[in-house]
């Protein structure tokens, strides 16, 4: 059941994406709020239209009018329907409201052993190379967060354009710092 409805995620997501909500129901802005976020959405192929689903874990920090953040999202490989692909990265930005507004370097990581998972110890990996996203949240008072990215190959690099929109909901607070002896 579980399998069934990580596959219907995505295609429920972007209906959800695209309906208009009522005014009476639109949760109310709020400030962004550090955090650990579970996310889940899709990415779009920007000359193809190609979707894939993508979900996993966003580690948000705000401090001072600015944030940074730590991602392990899952997905498939660009034009893969099977082949599954670990997205790490770190962000950064400035807050404007109940939004963050910022950019993110982020990378593609595939196991190169077939039907083994990305993210197992000691499976040699293959990576893509880097990719900058732009980003803007949206931060809601009921908890919930919606992201929409604009993801471009970084300089001298190849990677198809793409837009992913997530949403999701916060889940813990963040681990604070532990100071350094």
């Amino acid at each position: 059941m579980r399998a069934l409805l990580r596959l219907a995620a995505p295609t429920l997501l972007l209906s959800a994406l695209s309906a208009p909500v009522p005014a009476a129901d639109a949760p109310e802005p709020s400030a962004p709020t550090s955090g650990v976020y579970e996310m889940t959405g899709v990415t779009i192929d920007r000359a193809t239209g190609l979707q894939r689903p993508i979900h996993g874990t966003i580690v948000v920090r705000v401090q001072d009018g600015s944030y940074t953040t730590h991602f392990e999202l899952s997905t498939l490989f660009p034009g893969s329907q099977a082949t599954a692909a670990q997205v790490t990265g770190t962000g950064e930005g400035r807050i404007e409201g109940s939004r963050l507004v910022g950019e993110a370097h982020t990378q593609l990581a595939v196991a190169s052993a077939p039907g083994v998972d990305v993210g197992f110890a000691y499976v040699p990996r293959e990576v893509s190379p880097r990719i900058r996203s732009r980003s803007t949240a949206s931060f809601f008072a009921d908890g919930s967060v919606r992201a929409e990215i604009e993801n471009e190959a970084e300089e001298g690099a190849e990677y198809a354009p793409t837009k992913t929109s997530l949403v999701g909901y916060r889940r813990a607070e963040p681990a604070e710092p532990k100071p350094a002896p």
